[in-house]
């Protein structure tokens, strides 16, 4: 295997993914990170496509279990050095409601940052 697992894979084009990978290096450096758009990733892992991994950042875990969007943000809590300790209290439905409205408005925002660079957001201030 050429990979070292658990892979993340990101879009190293989104400013906002950029960002969650650099924090995430600095809390684990045992993750392995990898750019979606590496034609590679899929040749080792034939069950990703491209097009999904550029939507929603998803994750390798040691076991192979491919997770995405959401169910990575909830692995990292789990199993991060520092965090999973504080893991228990998202652990309810309330919990669950946080991590959900978390993951929607960073998703937003992501395609909000998407747009703009691309030059096609009516919400975005030009400069």
């Amino acid at each position: 295997m050429k990979y070292q697992l658990p892979l993340i894979l990101f879009d190293p084009e989104c400013p906002l993914c950029l960002r969650f990978k650099q924090g995430l290096e600095y809390l684990d450096k045992n993750l392995t990170f990898e750019s979606a758009r590496n034609d590679e990733v899929y040749a080792e892992f034939p069950e990703l496509t491209r097009q999904a991994c550029l939507e929603k950042v998803h994750m390798i875990t040691h076991d192979r279990r491919v997770l995405s969007g959401q169910e990575v943000v909830d692995e990292l809590l789990k199993t991060l050095p520092g965090v999973s300790k504080f893991a228990w209290l998202l652990d309810n439905e309330q919990g669950k409601k946080v991590k959900e409205f978390f993951y929607q408005k960073v998703e937003e925002l992501r395609e909000i940052t998407k747009k703009k660079e691309e030059g096609d957001c009516n919400q975005c201030p030009r400069n």
